[in-house]
């Protein structure tokens, strides 16, 4: 019993001076003014222009989901989501053939889907973490890509109307628009 007492007095000491050096120490540490170079914001940190994330994928419910958590995948993280769209459908026809013959086996229509979604001024030191949880997140059967925005990108999101194009021709067989 003695002992016990012994120990918590010992503890109870210690206790004491931890807690004096402490206060004296930040006593000590008071400043009265603030460092100068606390003020100055730090390195400058660079910002990507415009970053598209194209997706493409075979199902489109999947494509669709995954673009959405991409897009608040990015407001999550603090990035500024400039637009997101779809392109046109791409269609494709692919045939197998019976073992050394030309005779066709099986036919299959295949069409791609295709969604981007575009990012503004994203900081450098923000990209690879981004882009680490996006492919994390990267569901089987889905392409994911990712480069700089070009203008010929903004003209494939668009479907060409034929019928129109078809009356331009016509027209310009026909001598051209009339001038008056």
């Amino acid at each position: 019993m003695a002992s016990l007492s012994r120990v918590m007095m010992g503890v109870a000491r210690c206790s004491q001076l931890a807690r004096r050096s402490l206060s004296s120490t930040c006593q000590r540490l008071h400043y009265k003014e603030e460092p100068p170079y606390l003020d100055a914001g730090g390195p400058e940190v660079p910002d990507y222009p415009l970053v598209n994330v194209q997706i493409k994928g075979y199902d489109f419910t999947v494509l669709e989901h995954y673009g959405k958590w991409i897009h608040s995948t990015a407001l999550n993280m603090g990035i500024d989501v400039e637009d997101g769209w779809a392109t046109p459908c791409e269609k494709q026809h692919i045939q197998t053939f019976k073992p050394n013959t030309n005779k066709v086996e099986a036919d299959y229509y295949l069409q791609i889907y295709e969604r981007n979604i575009q990012m503004a001024d994203l900081p450098s030191i923000m990209a690879p973490v981004f882009l680490e949880v996006v492919q994390a997140g990267l569901p089987q059967g889905v392409e994911l890509n990712v480069h700089e925005h070009q203008p010929e990108y903004t003209e494939i999101r668009y479907i060409p109307d034929l019928e129109l194009r078809g009356l331009y021709n016509q027209l310009g067989d026909l001598g051209g628009p009339s001038r008056k």
